[in-house]
């Protein structure tokens, strides 16, 4: 009955948590849309196209019980010449699965965004994005046990309790700016402010007694990074990304070493490998390839949290796929930022 009981607390307070934050990808800037809105269109030529998908706990849970699916697309308007000031638009959606009471959010955004060349060789920009959109969340009552047999500890079938609701519906609305300058050929340094969830919609499954800590926290993200040189075909990508949202913050470091196939500059094939550490969580090894504007990216979580002991050290895989293409144009790296 005791381990039963516990079971129950821990379960519950999981789900205040999860209720609480946003989803999230290792690798971050695999979903640049999900990350901060002025990256919107912010890419190496006309429209980028890409999918995430990262699955966790499998060491913890049985099945496949927790993971995370996204798709993006974004395109550039009004980038004529590579010295022109430009316009974003862009499309994101993802689907989030937690638990066996199959926790659901599903979530569309639409992102816009006007990028300003600083100086007239447009080595520097600043990126201003908004972002607003539509979302669900809902949960499987018919799979919960509220009450066990204080004798035996199983579970009492015919115990009966509910939510008000399985489902809630709302709209969510985002801003964010960039900075990025490169000053030196192969070299790129930006830094990057993102604001999620400033109207803080409700997201309570109860009809009653609803007040401001049934709403969503607004979620503050600050991150940056560079490409440093060392060679014309090795350099280095280190980066980080703080988030802070109500009571819970996360803090991520990294680095990268990218190793170019041949050192003639309009070809961009290049391998890469490094890792992150997800402070007092996680360390992730990650590898990306880029081959003819296709980015492959996987990565891997070592769990180094208090869930330790029952996960072994098992996160999750994580994978991405993503393309960049030119209507009529070559590649012009000075739009984006080192990583995306």
């Amino acid at each position: 009955m005791r381990k039963n009981f516990w079971i129950v607390v821990i379960c519950s307070v999981l789900f205040s948590i999860a209720s609480a934050q946003d989803i999230h990808f290792s690798n971050y800037n695999a979903q640049p849309l999900l990350l901060n809105p002025a990256l919107t269109g912010l890419n190496g030529c006309d429209f980028r196209v890409g999918a995430n998908f990262k699955a966790q706990w499998l060491g913890v849970s049985e099945g496949n019980t927790y993971r995370t699916s996204s798709v993006f697309g974004d395109f550039a308007m009004g980038k004529p010449t590579k010295f022109s000031n430009f316009g974003g638009v862009g499309i994101s959606m993802f689907s989030d699965q937690a638990g066996d009471l199959n926790y659901n959010t599903n979530k569309v955004d639409i992102s816009f965004a006007y990028h300003i060349m600083l100086n007239k060789r447009a080595t520097s920009s600043l990126s201003f994005g908004i972002q607003g959109g539509f979302a669900h969340r809902g949960l499987d009552q018919s799979r919960a046990l509220f009450q066990f047999d204080p004798i035996t500890g199983e579970p009492i079938l015919s115990a009966v309790e509910s939510f008000d609701a399985d489902t809630r519906f709302y709209g969510d609305a985002g801003a964010g700016l960039l900075y990025s300058t490169s000053p030196k050929r192969n070299s790129n340094y930006y830094f990057g402010l993102g604001f999620q969830h400033i109207n803080q919609p409700n997201i309570s499954s109860f009809n009653i007694n609803r007040d401001a800590s049934e709403r969503m926290y607004m979620k503050l993200t600050l991150h940056g990074g560079a490409l440093i040189p060392f060679t014309e075909q090795l350099g280095i990508m280190p980066g980080f990304m703080l988030l802070k949202q109500g009571p819970t913050y996360e803090a991520n470091i990294n680095a990268y070493f990218r190793y170019k196939l041949n050192a003639v500059p309009s070809d961009k094939t290049a391998l890469y490998f490094g890792a992150m550490y997800r402070i007092e969580d996680a360390v992730i090894l990650g590898a990306r390839a880029d081959i003819k504007g296709i980015q492959i990216h996987f990565s891997y979580d070592l769990n180094l949290s208090k869930l330790t002991g029952a996960s072994r050290a098992n996160g999750g895989p994580e994978a991405a796929l993503i393309y960049t293409g030119c209507f009529n144009r070559k590649n012009n790296d000075r739009y984006c930022p080192a990583g995306f």
